[in-house]
C-alpha cells in the first residue's frame, strides 16, 4: 500500500514515485529516439557510466555541456557507478587474469581495447559528476552467490568502505545532485541487515537494493523465481525507513514491480521492456494476448507477436493502447516487419512496451494506493 506519495526533486525536474526508468545503456534507448521515449510517457532514464566513459569520455561530454545537452534530454538522468559491468567482467568465465578487486578499487582490462583501467569509488563519482547526471550512484561490491561466508562478509565491509569514500568525494563536488548507496549482502539476510545499518548511518539521498547476486552458474532468479527473490526484497525494504527513497535496481517484470511497490520500493529500472520488444515479446492489457499474468487484482497479458496466429490479424496490438504502434498498424503488419527484421518493427514494438510500462506505473499509483 502506498501510504504517502513521494516526490524526488532533481535539477531537471521532479520524479513522482513510484517510477520506472528505462535503461539508456550506451546513451540511447535501443531502437527509439528520446523524443519517442517522451511520447511513451517516460519521465527519467538510467545510463551506464562505464560504457559512456569508455566509448566517449566524461571529460569530453563535460566540455560539450554535459550529458543532458549531449543526449538532448531535458529530464532527470540517473547514472550507475559502472561497478556492475566491471564485476560481471571480473567474474566472467572469460575474465582476464589481470582483473582484480582490492581496497583501492577494481582493476580490469577492457576486452574491446585490451587496455588496463582502474575504477575507484572516487573516480566513479568524478566521472558521473563530469557527465552532469542528476542522481549518482556509489561504487558498490556485488558478490557471487556461491561465495563463502568469509567472502560475503568481506564484501559488505568493502562495500561500506567504498560508500564512505564515494560520499566524501561527492561532498567535495557539486552537491546540488543526489547520491544513492547500494545495500549488498548477497542472499544472506544478516549481512543485508548489516549493510543497511552501516549505510543508514551515512548521509545518502537514495538507498538501493543491490540486485540479484552475481553467479558463475545458474542465476538466482532462475533458482528462486517466486520465493526467495521476493522475500529478500521485502526484507531489505523493511530495513529502510519509510521516509527514505528506495530504489530496487534491476526490477523487473510488471508483476515484480507491483509487488515491490506494495512493499515500499519507489524506483525501478530494467532492460526487459525494450529487450523483449526486439524479440517480439509484447506486454498488453488483459484479454489482448496469449498468456495472462499479473499481481493480485492487477492483470495483463503477454503476446508473442511472431506467432502464426497473428499472420492475418488486422487488429491493433492492444485495443486499449493509444501508442503510435497501436493507433496506426495491425498485428499482421508489425509481425510481417519483425519477421523481415525491419528496424521500424523494433521501434514500434519498443514504443508500445514502454508505453505499457508507463501506463502500468499509473495503474499501480491508483490501484495500490486505494487498497
Amino acid at each position: 500500500m502506498i501510504k504517502n506519495k513521494k516526490i524526488l526533486k532533481t535539477k531537471h525536474g521532479e520524479i513522482s514515485l513510484p517510477s520506472f526508468m528505462p535503461d539508456a545503456t550506451y546513451g540511447s534507448i535501443k531502437s527509439i529516439t528520446f523524443e519517442d521515449a517522451k511520447s511513451c510517457g517516460v519521465k527519467e532514464i538510467v545510463t551506464t557510466t562505464l560504457h559512456i566513459e569508455q566509448n566517449i569520455g566524461s571529460n569530453r561530454i563535460k566540455e560539450m555541456g554535459g550529458i543532458h545537452k549531449y543526449f538532448n534530454w531535458d529530464r532527470p538522468i540517473l547514472t550507475d557507478s559502472g561497478g556492475w559491468q566491471v564485476f560481471s567482467l571480473i567474474n566472467s568465465k572469460s575474465g582476464y587474469s589481470k582483473n582484480a578487486i582490492s581496497d583501492l578499487g577494481c582493476t580490469f582490462v577492457n576486452p574491446n581495447t585490451n587496455k588496463s583501467s582502474l575504477l575507484t569509488p572516487e573516480n566513479s563519482i568524478q566521472i558521473q559528476d563530469n557527465l552532469g547526471s542528476d542522481i549518482l550512484t556509489v561504487l558498490d561490491h556485488p558478490i557471487l552467490i556461491n561465495s563463502t561466508l568469509k567472502e560475503r562478509r568481506e564484501s559488505v565491509k568493502l562495500n561500506t568502505k567504498w560508500a564512505k569514500r564515494s560520499l566524501k568525494k561527492f561532498k567535495e563536488l557539486d552537491n546540488a545532485k543526489l547520491l544513492g548507496c547500494v545495500i549488498q549482502g548477497a542472499n544472506d539476510f544478516e549481512l543485508r541487515k548489516q549493510s543497511a545499518s552501516e549505510l543508514l548511518e551515512l548521509d545518502f539521498d537514495i538507498f538501493n537494493y543491490g540486485g540479484v547476486p552475481l553467479t558463475s552458474g545458474e542465476t538466482w532468479r532462475n533458482d528462486n523465481y517466486t520465493g526467495f527473490y521476493h522475500e529478500m526484497l521485502e526484507y531489505v525494504s523493511n530495513l529502510i525507513p519509510e521516509n527514505k527513497i528506495k530504489y530496487a535496481m534491476g526490477v523487473g517484470q510488471p508483476e515484480d514491480i507491483a509487488y515491490c511497490v506494495e512493499k515500499g520500493w519507489d524506483l525501478f529500472d530494467t532492460v526487459l521492456p525494450t529487450r523483449n520488444a526486439r524479440h517480439g515479446y509484447i506486454y498488453v492489457s488483459e484479454g489482448n494476448g496469449d498468456v495472462n499474468r499479473g499481481y493480485k487484482n492487477l492483470k495483463y497479458d503477454v503476446m508473442h507477436i511472431k506467432s502464426k496466429r497473428y499472420e492475418d490479424d488486422l487488429n491493433p496490438i492492444d485495443s486499449t493502447c493509444k501508442c503510435e504502434a497501436c493507433s496506426n498498424y495491425s498485428r499482421s503488419y508489425i509481425r510481417h516487419l519483425l519477421r523481415l527484421k525491419e528496424s521500424s518493427a523494433l521501434r514500434l514494438l519498443t514504443i508500445h512496451n514502454l508505453t505499457f510500462y508507463s501506463n502500468w506505473m499509473k495503474l499501480l499509483n491508483t490501484s495500490l494506493s486505494s487498497n
